[in-house]
């Protein structure tokens, strides 16, 4: 619209020029012309306007993402009978201090390790099968979760339907879902999250069952994100890396029971930080696994159970702390020391099992500290 001003503007001061020109022509007025070298040059050179910066000034944060490992609200479960029974009570199976921690998070991300559903076929195959009624949705709401992982090996136990109503479940909450989908495009999505000043993506991935039981997506089929051929996966964080401040893989991977590692946790945790990831995290085992700096960024292994079953072990509450600017921000992880016991996840408070707890993880780690305040450095080794 300006430009269109402008040109007839000029076309209005030519045909007016020319007028002039053509009367003057016309009465036989001499028009002079002065050569410019014979203006008078200006005694002094106009003022420099110095250009206007539109940079805005970073904003500092200090931010908190947390995740968990396995939780279970299945059909049947003994957690969730305890919870049902105790009048889906959230206090009487989290206390008071882990809750606090979820719901105090920017962002709480948490393992799902069922559908929501009361259709569908069970898959053949499996030694076990689970499910969880829709309504039991809303322990995650009142724990705090903001994002729901959803690939593992159990979110295809009842099919296609049980999928695709696990999907409509979460879509009618104020969560996010990352790690399965109607088809592989949206199963592999990233999902972004936009806090003030700082942009987080997440992306959701498994690695467990080398024969397919769990459907991966297909280009026309729900499932989940099966990352057993992880090219598709590094693609998502090099095109993660391009838009987003700080890239988290939260990825269902490893041995069910045991604390060491398979070969490929390791390389292909080492590969997403090469890739462009900020941290991997990891679950599935049921129990804790260690942690590893490379490159500076954390690889935790697997975060174990956090609300699963009757078994009493040890359990975390893992935050990822993100302080300063844009420009220039620091991560740093720190560890929640958590008790899953008698179908309840408490808070370790005493300072003495604190203390071991502690020096257990740094026995099963590859290259960290461990302070009182669970805070995880990386260490020199040699």
């Amino acid at each position: 619209m300006k430009k269109r001003k402008l040109l007839l503007l000029a076309i209005c001061c030519c045909l007016s020029f020319t007028a002039c020109q053509r009367s003057a022509s016309s009465n036989n007025i001499n028009v002079m012309t002065i050569p410019v070298e014979d203006f008078p040059e200006p005694e002094t050179e106009p003022p420099v306007t110095e250009p206007v910066s539109e940079t805005k000034p970073e904003i500092p944060f200090d931010y908190t993402i947390c995740f968990t490992g396995d939780i279970s609200i299945e059909d049947g479960a003994w957690t969730t009978q305890k919870w049902i029974n105790s009048g889906r009570d959230t206090y009487a199976c989290f206390d008071q201090t882990i809750v606090q921690h979820m719901r105090e998070a920017d962002i709480c991300l948490a393992d799902n390790e069922f559908p929501y559903t009361t259709r569908g076929i069970p898959t053949e195959g499996k030694d076990y099968i689970y499910r969880a009624n829709p309504e039991n949705i809303s322990l995650m709401e009142d724990l705090g979760v903001d994002i729901l992982a959803l690939a593992n090996n159990h979110m295809y136990d009842y099919g296609a339907q049980g999928l695709l109503d696990t999907l409509e479940t979460i879509d009618n909450t104020n969560m996010m879902r990352v790690g399965a989908g109607k088809n592989l495009e949206e199963a592999s999505e990233t999902r972004f999250v936009e806090l003030d000043g700082l942009t987080v993506a997440f992306i959701c991935g498994t690695r467990v069952e080398w024969v397919e039981l769990t459907k991966g997506a297909t280009e026309t089929e729900p499932g989940v994100f099966r990352t057993v051929e992880p090219e598709l996966m590094y693609q998502r964080v090099q095109e993660a890396r391009e838009q987003a401040d700080l890239v988290i893989v939260y990825i269902h991977w490893g041995i069910e029971g045991v604390e060491y590692l398979e070969d490929y946790q390791e390389t292909v945790g080492k590969e997403l930080i090469r890739q462009g990831a900020d941290a991997v995290i990891g679950n599935h085992t049921h129990c804790l696994q260690g942690i590893e700096f490379y490159e500076g960024k954390p690889i935790v292994y697997s975060l174990g159970n956090f609300w699963f079953n009757s078994r009493t072990q040890d359990s975390v509450l893992a935050e990822l702390h993100v302080t300063g600017t844009r420009s220039d921000y620091q991560l740093q992880l720190q560890y929640v020391p958590a008790l899953q016991s008698d179908c309840t996840i408490s808070y370790i408070s005493d300072p003495d099992l604190q203390y071991e707890y502690y020096r257990h993880l740094e026995r099963i780690s590859r290259n960290v500290s461990f302070d009182e305040n669970g805070v995880c450095t990386e260490i020199e080794t040699d």
